[in-house]
């Protein structure tokens, strides 16, 4: 049985018109939970224990930004599979129109739900529309991936140790960690600066969405293309 349709399919006025109100929301979004960002949380030794019981509230200004990022990716997997109706011209378009809202936050430097959008068109669900992407047109081509310094950070908490010979700290691993983490506050700071206006018609439709599950997005996939 197809799932509910309810908030499901392409975005409000879907077009050119609208392109800057959707890169301009997404940035916001991410500008104000980067700015409220604990640059601590993202220390290995706290992320790496977020799915150990207990730890649910553990890291939440981390767990915030990756639930944004999953929610953007989301929107866009359920805007190309969540309305049975649309021909695979249809789906082409709206993936079209998800390349052009990457490109305009690779613009706004929002490199958070650029990553986001793309790690969305090449999920699973999404790539294996191979009628879909015969359709895509071929000439269609600072808010940090929040990612990158928790890969860095992680490495630095599992491959270098936190004490050497004779139980003396390591003092080059406490430098690196704080050197990352004082990137991000750096980045924090000239966020300060970066200002938007929110789009509400477009924040509204995409706060409502029901987005699809990952079972949900295969199975649709295959239906809708096997």
């Amino acid at each position: 049985m197809w799932p509910s349709q309810c908030n499901r399919g392409a975005p409000p006025h879907l077009g050119h018109g609208e392109l800057r109100k959707q890169e301009i929301l997404f940035a916001r979004i991410q500008l104000e939970l980067f700015k409220k960002l604990l640059p601590h949380q993202c220390l290995g030794s706290i992320w790496s224990k977020r799915n150990k019981p207990g730890s649910e509230h553990l890291a939440p200004t981390v767990r915030a930004t990756v639930a944004q990022f999953n929610g953007v990716a989301k929107c866009v997997i359920t805007t190309c599979l969540g309305n049975p109706s649309m021909t695979a011209r249809d789906r082409a378009m709206v993936v079209e129109h998800w390349i052009k809202v990457a490109k305009a936050c690779q613009t706004l430097r929002n490199y958070s739900s650029l990553h986001a959008i793309l790690s969305a068109l090449q999920s699973v669900s999404i790539h294996c529309l191979e009628k879909t992407w015969e359709k895509v047109s071929r000439t269609q081509g600072v808010v940090p991936f929040l990612g990158t310094f928790l890969t860095k950070l992680l490495m630095l908490d599992t491959a270098v140790e936190v004490y050497l010979e004779g139980n003396e700290i390591n003092h080059q691993k406490r430098n690196k960690e704080y050197q990352v983490m004082t990137d991000i506050m750096l980045l924090q700071v000239a966020a300060e600066n970066y200002t938007l206006e929110p789009k509400d018609p477009f924040q509204a439709w995409f706060q409502a969405m029901e987005p699809l599950s990952k079972a949900e997005s295969y199975t649709l996939s295959c239906h809708l293309e096997p």
